[in-house]
């Protein structure tokens, strides 16, 4: 209601006379934007001088809730009578629309769209046309579902600064030209694909990054960014041959992170701690993240190499203040009691020195989690002197909890809790 207030105090200062017809212009962009696209058309019959005035408003927003027919007829007429620039352009689909997609990217990139939204929810993926590329004043996209043609000759969106694809095939170029060829980039997102060997990020002046899908290889030469969630999902575990040759020679840590000078949060999910546990990995890591302050790992217990990948990630955030880690099982031999162990002895008093918050999360049942996260603690408990909370997300055996509190904890200030989500650390 807040954001009313202040179209409603400006419409009382109009009652003296035909307050509707004498509302100014802007005022008018206002209520525009407050209304779905079909009341915003209907607006020409509330008098003379509002006959036009929605067809210079700088947002479409179309949203399917009936036929394909219907949606595709609504479109072409607005863009038929629209004067002006667009700006933003949002369409929300639940079929798609190949054939008229065309004409209407024809048409926004004669106007000079910024924003470009395309949500799309049906069962087969929505076509976007090489047109697209032509709107070159582009700063702001997202896709979904959705296969991508790109022409080759594509000289690149020199105005983009962010990006997100989320289920998407992309033809022509590859996603590493795609990217390269948006020298203001700074926010990437990239979700459910599948790229075939080296996914290569090259971006001078990327800040955020979200990488969800499936590669064989990663190459990130970002030396702005500041947030990284980089999660790789393989169901053949094809990134196993890719990365094998290179094995023996650097660590992937060092060889896809060593770049990432500035940042402050990394996110790692499913096999990206597989991929970055594989070549050798140093005791001493070689690159050490000064800013880098917050970590969300997962843990696969009964995996010594993950493990100790695992360490060699906090070993190399020296400032590491926020923890936050899955603890995971695939079967195999109980491996992490020992190797917490071992790193106490050889990193104690360096370890967590700074560390202020940590979240261990159980996400599967299974008898030997509880040892293996009561180990962790344990770790953390005698190791971090400025510890402040040590939440335990979405398990509640008393017993366990019983066992914590008769750990002895090197800072005082220390607090133990039992929580049931903590969804707010996944959100930027």
């Amino acid at each position: 209601m807040g954001g009313l207030e202040p179209l409603q105090s400006r419409v009382k200062h109009n009652l003296h006379g035909d307050y509707i017809s004498d509302l100014p212009d802007d005022l008018k962009q206002e209520i525009f934007l407050k209304l779905p696209i079909k009341d915003v058309v209907r607006t020409s019959i509330l008098s003379s001088k509002w006959k036009d005035s929605w067809t210079s408003i700088p947002t479409l927003a179309f949203a399917q809730k009936s036929t394909d027919s219907k949606l595709i007829k609504l479109v072409d007429n607005v863009l038929m009578v629209h004067c002006g620039p667009i700006l933003n352009f949002k369409l929300f689909l639940k079929h798609p629309c190949n054939e008229a997609m065309g004409r209407w990217m024809l048409i926004l990139s004669r106007n000079g769209v910024r924003s470009f939204d395309l949500r799309y929810s049906g069962d087969e993926k929505c076509k976007i046309p090489s047109r697209f590329f032509s709107c070159v004043a582009l700063e702001w996209v997202f896709m979904s579902c959705c296969i991508i043609n790109a022409p080759r000759a594509f000289q690149g969106f020199k105005l983009l600064r962010m990006i997100a694809l989320e289920n998407f095939n992309l033809t022509g170029i590859s996603i590493g030209n795609l990217v390269s060829c948006c020298p203001l980039l700074e926010k990437l997102g990239l979700h459910k694909f599948i790229h075939q060997g080296c996914l290569h990020i090259m971006a001078p002046n990327l800040i955020q990054l979200h990488l969800y899908g499936e590669f064989h290889d990663l190459c990130i030469e970002t030396p702005k960014l500041t947030f990284g969630s980089i999660g790789l999902y393989s169901r053949n575990r094809d990134y196993k041959k890719s990365v094998a040759e290179k094995a023996g020679k650097e660590s992937n840590i060092t060889r896809v992170l060593g770049y990432l000078h500035n940042i402050q949060k990394l996110h790692v999910f499913d096999d990206f701690i597989d991929y970055l546990a594989m070549g050798p990995i140093p005791e001493n890591p070689p690159t050490i993240f000064y800013e880098l302050t917050e970590i969300n790992v997962p843990l696969c217990c009964s995996v010594q190499d993950k493990i100790a990948a695992a360490f060699c990630l906090f070993k190399s955030a020296p400032n590491l203040k926020k923890l936050r880690i899955e603890f995971l099982y695939y079967g195999g031999e109980d491996q992490l009691p020992a190797q917490i162990l071992s790193k106490l002895k050889a990193t104690e008093g360096c370890l967590f020195k700074c560390l202020e918050i940590v979240n261990i999360v159980h996400v599967q049942n299974n008898v030997l989690l509880a040892k293996w996260m009561l180990e962790f603690a344990k770790l953390v408990l005698n190791t971090a002197p400025v510890l402040q909370k040590l939440n335990v997300i979405n398990f509640e055996d008393a017993t366990f909890f019983t066992k914590l509190e008769c750990f002895p904890k090197l800072s005082k200030k220390a607090e133990i809790a039992s929580v049931k989500n903590d969804k707010d650390w996944l959100i930027m």
